[in-house]
């Protein structure tokens, strides 16, 4: 009841006046400025048809009257009569060879049809005379976008920038440009010389940011961020942004700080409660982790990362059960998620649960069949076990996919070496070096125990010469 209470006391005068009138068959007469209101109204409650009618009988009342004319051509390209619109433009132009808007409306329409050079063209037509022409310049950025001529694009948007340096739309633009062609070094060169021109722009050094951030290069990540923050303390995306660059620097205290700052004027975001989970349990603090990712879950429940995170978590803390049941609720959000089966498998074997572990490796595998690293892992997991024929069987079908992969031949010779089977061993070993030399300490990394091995020693060394 309210809300309709309050939709009609935010109804304009004119528009109830109009339908009084309507209603008692009244002559109906309002002046332009009148009439405009009264069908922006109809524009913003979406009956186009009926905004389109009055401009018709508003036209009918103050005929030739440039500003009604343009409504009834804005309309008309909004409901699909592009070419009737266009000859009301023209006739316009006619009138009126200086008004902006006629060659904006123009341009936009052009753009609706696919037509991007005219719309470029009527744009530039409209820039002398607008009243914010960096504005415009983003139009025809956008129409080179459409057109997948990115040089052009960026030329633009540098242009409205020039005219306006707090253009956000100009900059975030640039800044997708960047991103969509994997221009990274571009981009730090982009907004680097913006920052030049304009050193208190909060919105380059955000971006400059992010650039390094793909770049990267977290330090400088960070440093552009603090310039950010400097001019405006209460930036909510570059707290975020400062945050992560912190965490892939592994400095997660001072990312937890960030990001909680991120969260001051932005308390309803999950993803960032997640973010918050993943710094603690980075730093081993499991029971503030499962706090944060359990926030996250209330807030948004299908957020598998946090499931997945809160069963980490339980794990830690000695929880098997609870465990479980969060990896679970997790994998059942993106049953395909090769890395959450793996996390399981391994919860499963770390309880000594070979048989469950097994199982989920098999799905690991069979969800990412070309990643090698599943079956190397799931063969190490079965040694760990002492189960070192199940490992061998595992990677004799991994050298069938892949019989070119020295890690693999390398994890084969281990194996049978573990279980005293030296000639067959030694002939995998040679084959692995002769494959890729450098990778044999992997063997050493994963079974310290074969470093002192004769056969491994001597065959290295033959190799190394």
């Amino acid at each position: 009841m309210s809300k309709k209470l309050n939709d009609i006391n935010d109804t304009p005068w004119q528009v109830k006046r109009f339908n009084e009138l309507i209603s008692q068959e009244q002559s109906i007469y309002f002046d332009v400025d009148d009439f405009e209101e009264i069908i922006d109204h109809f524009v913003i409650t979406g009956d186009y048809l009926k905004a389109l009618q009055i401009s018709y009988y508003a036209l009918k009342v103050h005929p030739g009257s440039v500003p009604l004319m343009l409504r009834g051509a804005q309309l008309l390209a909004s409901t699909n009569k592009e070419e009737k619109a266009l000859d009301i433009l023209k006739d316009l132009e006619a009138l009126e060879p200086d008004n902006s808007d006629v060659f904006l409306t123009k341009g936009a329409i052009y753009s609706q049809l696919r037509h991007y050079d005219k719309a470029i063209e009527e744009y530039n037509k409209a820039v002398s005379n607008a009243d914010e022409p960096d504005y415009i310049y983003c139009n025809i950025a956008f129409e080179y976008e459409n057109m997948g001529n990115f040089d052009k694009t960026l030329e633009y948007l540098t242009k409205a920038l020039d005219l306006n340096p707090e253009n956000d739309l100009a900059i975030y633009e640039a800044a997708y440009c960047f991103d969509l062609l994997s221009l990274t070094e571009e981009s730090i060169s982009f907004f680097s010389k913006l920052i030049d021109r304009h050193p208190y722009s909060v919105e380059a050094w955000f971006n400059l940011g992010v650039s390094y951030i793909n770049a990267e290069l977290y330090e400088k990540a960070c440093e552009s961020f603090d310039f950010a923050i400097a001019i405006e303390p209460d930036h909510t995306p570059t707290w975020f942004h400062l945050g992560y660059a912190l965490s892939l620097n592994e400095k997660f205290n001072e990312a937890i700080e960030a990001y909680k700052r991120s969260l001051e004027n932005d308390e309803g975001d999950a993803m960032k409660y997640y973010y918050i989970g993943e710094c603690y349990e980075k730093s081993e603090d499991y029971v503030n982790a499962r706090i944060f990712y359990k926030k996250a879950t209330g807030l948004q429940v299908d957020i598998p990362d946090a499931w997945i995170g809160m069963g980490v978590c339980e794990h830690e803390l000695g929880n098997a059960k609870k465990a479980l049941d969060y990896l679970n609720r997790g994998a059942d959000l993106d049953p395909d998620n090769t890395g959450y089966l793996c996390i399981i498998a391994d919860i499963y074997m770390a309880q000594d649960n070979i048989e469950e572990g097994a199982v989920f490796f098999q799905k690991a595998i069979e969800s990412s069949p070309e990643e090698e690293t599943v079956r190397i892992d799931y063969a190490d997991a079965m040694a760990e076990k002492k189960e070192l024929e199940a490992s061998v069987n595992i990677i004799q079908s991994a050298l069938t996919k892949f019989p070119n992969n020295a890690v693999i031949h390398y994890r084969m010779a281990a194996y049978l070496y573990l279980l005293s089977k030296s000639k067959e061993a030694s002939y995998f070993f040679e084959e692995a070096l002769m494959m890729d030399f450098e990778k044999h300490n992997s063997v050493f990394d994963q079974f310290p125990e074969l470093k002192t091995n004769p056969d491994i020693l001597m065959l290295i060394d033959l190799y190394a010469k």
